[in-house]
This record gives structure tokens, sequence and C-alpha cells, in this order.
């Protein structure tokens, strides 16, 4: 900890004291923490950071022992935002139990903030955002920039506890990481998931000298990589059926029934949409899946409503073959994916828009004879959907 109670008041390590002044108080001052009343130890050395700790651990809002990093992190983040925001360092909320790193009280939203660099369970990390909701307070979680793993210039590797810590700035999936070594805030946007694992993103880079805390809430960029997007569908068609799994049989069993190579699924999926965040199955299967179940209820021709096509996507979500992540974040409706790729298929022009909630196949799907082909119908769907949507924006 950073803060304690004494007979004069809170004490706050986020202040520059002088190594002697400390050493000074340790020998003087008797410490408590402010959430338990406990007694707690002021350490001093020339290698940690000065710090509080328990004598014993079991304090009520007490959570995972901190590290240097942890405690640089989070005194660099207060002095940040301090500089020009109303900020709390450990403040304990007696109500809910707990103690953020950062408390900030704007005009029109309260922020309870998390530096968070060890590993989190599930449950726990849903516990905490669920009290801080109902405390009135906006969960915020920053994680070590340790823990990010960039593969490209756009490509990242997310971990499933990662996903948790999303966030929605100005409604675009946003992942925060703070490192204590530069002093800088790396901000992940626009996430658009090719895999459960691997992720497309924008990387912004925020610095205390030139940005504030609320521009943790802007959107700095627009998406840029649609062609690092195409490279990796090729590699995808030709590798990633190589190595199949027990999940995956009975996609490959719904191609074989199709007369569908695996390199040759259809060329109007795996498309990246803003909401594919909430998905954990890849666009390319999913997507598949959709149109498999649509082509075989339907023909060209045929006019098909959008209730129809939410009956196709739940009932594949109730199989399991289509599979949701567990965020922490405010739900969005489970049919808002569906609804953004009945739009990219208008767009490709496989349907056509009649009235409200109903639509007209006016071609079938696209199913390349050679993989060559599939390559070139991959850039060619992609092109044609961002021209259509530059045009429309």
């Amino acid at each position: 900890m950073l803060v304690a109670q004494t007979e004069e008041g809170l004490i706050s390590l986020a202040q520059r004291f002088s190594l002697e002044q400390l050493k000074l108080w340790k020998k003087e001052k008797q410490f408590y923490c402010p959430s338990c009343q406990s007694p707690v130890q002021l350490k001093v050395g020339t290698k940690k950071i000065p710090h509080f700790a328990h004598l014993k651990n079991t304090c009520v809002a007490q959570h995972e022992g901190e590290t240097d990093y942890h405690l640089d992190g989070k005194r660099k983040l207060f002095h940040w935002f301090s500089s020009h925001l109303e900020v709390e360092l450990e403040s304990y909320l007696p109500e809910i139990m707990q103690r953020p790193d950062l408390l900030i009280d704007t005009p029109s939203q309260k922020y309870a903030i998390e530096f968070q660099c060890a590993s989190l369970s599930s449950s726990v990390l849903t516990k905490r955002s669920i009290h801080y909701e109902k405390g009135n307070y906006m969960p915020l979680w920053i994680m070590g920039a340790k823990r990010m793993k960039r593969l490209s210039t756009y490509m990242y590797q997310l971990s499933f506890q990662e996903w948790q810590f999303l966030t929605l700035c100005d409604y675009t999936p946003t992942l925060l990481y703070f490192s204590p070594s530069t002093n800088q805030l790396l901000k992940l946007e626009h996430l658009i998931p090719f895999s459960s694992q691997i992720c497309y993103a924008q990387l912004v880079v925020l610095s205390p000298h030139e940005h504030t805390f609320h521009d943790l809430f802007s959107t700095h960029t627009q998406p840029q990589f649609f062609s690092s997007w195409i490279k990796k569908k090729k590699a995808w068609r030709t590798h990633y059926i190589l190595y199949p799994n027990q999940k995956l049989q009975p996609f490959l069993h719904a191609l074989y029934e199709n007369n569908i190579p695996p390199s040759h699924i259809p060329a109007e999926a795996g498309m990246p949409l803003p909401s594919l965040y909430m998905v954990e199955t890849s666009a390319t299967i999913w997507q598949t899946w959709l149109l498999l179940d649509l082509m075989q209820q339907k023909q060209v021709g045929d006019l098909v409503t959008e209730k129809e096509l939410c009956r196709l996507w739940l009932y594949r979500i109730h199989q399991r073959h289509i599979i949701f992540r567990s965020l922490t974040m405010a739900p969005v409706a489970v049919e808002q994916p569906l609804f953004e790729y009945i739009e990219v298929l208008c767009r490709l022009g496989m349907l056509t828009y009649i009235t409200s909630g109903v639509y007209k196949i006016r071609r079938p799907y696209t199913i390349p004879k050679r993989t060559s082909d599939a390559f070139l119908e991959d850039g060619q769907m992609m092109k044609r959907w961002l021209n259509q949507a530059k045009e429309v924006t």
C-alpha cells in the first residue's frame, strides 16, 4: 500500500519524501490500514519502493501482493491524473469493502481504476466489477504493459483474461496498458479478433505531457489493418484446418456435406466487424455457418426475414457452434454481430433490403474453384465492402 493512517491523519507515499524522513517516521510513528484499522509496517529500503504492508494478511480490502512494478505504476498514474483532476489514491469504499488503486470523480462519471499486474480469476474480476457498478463507479482496468504480446504491426495475442478487461471508448472496444518504466499508457483500440486469441487493433501511445485522463475515452485512429487481415485469412485457408480439434468436427462435417473443401470456404465469410469482440468463435467459422444454413433453407430470389436469420443464429449458439466471450463490461444485444453481418452481405450484393426486417437473396455465396481463386476473391470482397462503407459514410 502507498497510503496509511496515523494519529495526525493520512500519509500518502505518492508524495516525494526523503529517505531520511521515512526512516525517522518508521521509528517514531505508528501506522494503520485505512480499511481495516489494523497496524501496518512502513517498509523502507534501497532496492524496493517505500510502502506499507500488513503485519497479517487479514484485511477485508487486501488483494494480491503488490510488486514494485505495481506500486510504481499506480503512483505514476496518480501523479498523471491528479495534475488536472481530483484523484484519491487507495481510497477504501466501505459500502462495497473494496479499495481501488485510484478513484476519480468527474461531473459526469465516477471511476474506480485498477492497475492490474497479477493474474486474477474470472470470478474475482467479475465480483469486483459488479461491486464497483453497484457503488455507481465505472470500473476501469489498466493492465501492466508487460502483458502485451505484439505479433506484428497490427496483430496481437490476447489471453482469455485480457478480453475480460475490455472497455468501450467512443463505442470502440479498447484495452489499456500502462508502462511504469516509460510512463506511457498504451491503448489498443478497434479490437477485432480473428480467432479466440489472435486480434487486430490500432495502437495509440498516450503520455502525461500530451494527454489527459479524458483522452483514454476518445478514439484516436481509424482501422488500417484490413490488408493484414486478408493475409491472415489466406494463412487460415491453407494451414488452420491442418490442425483440427474435436470442437471443429461439426463444422468440417457441414463443409463435407456441402461438398466444400475446408480451404474453399465462402469468400463472404471471415469479414471483420466492429462487434466481433463479443464472439470467441472465429468470424470465418461462424459466418460460414450462417451462409450454409441460409442457403440450405432458401434459394436465390427468395425473401428472408430478420426473424428467420435470428433463428438460425440462435440455433448455432444453442448448439455451441458459436461461442460468446465472457466479458465483464455492460452487455450488448447478442444479435449485434448478426445485424452487422447482414449489413455486410447487403453491401456485397448477396442480400437486398426490401423493407423493415425483410431481405431478398440476390445471389449465392461464392465458392472458389481453386485455392488461388480464393485468395483473389477474399481481397475483392474486402475491397468491395470497404468501398461500399466509404460511400455510406
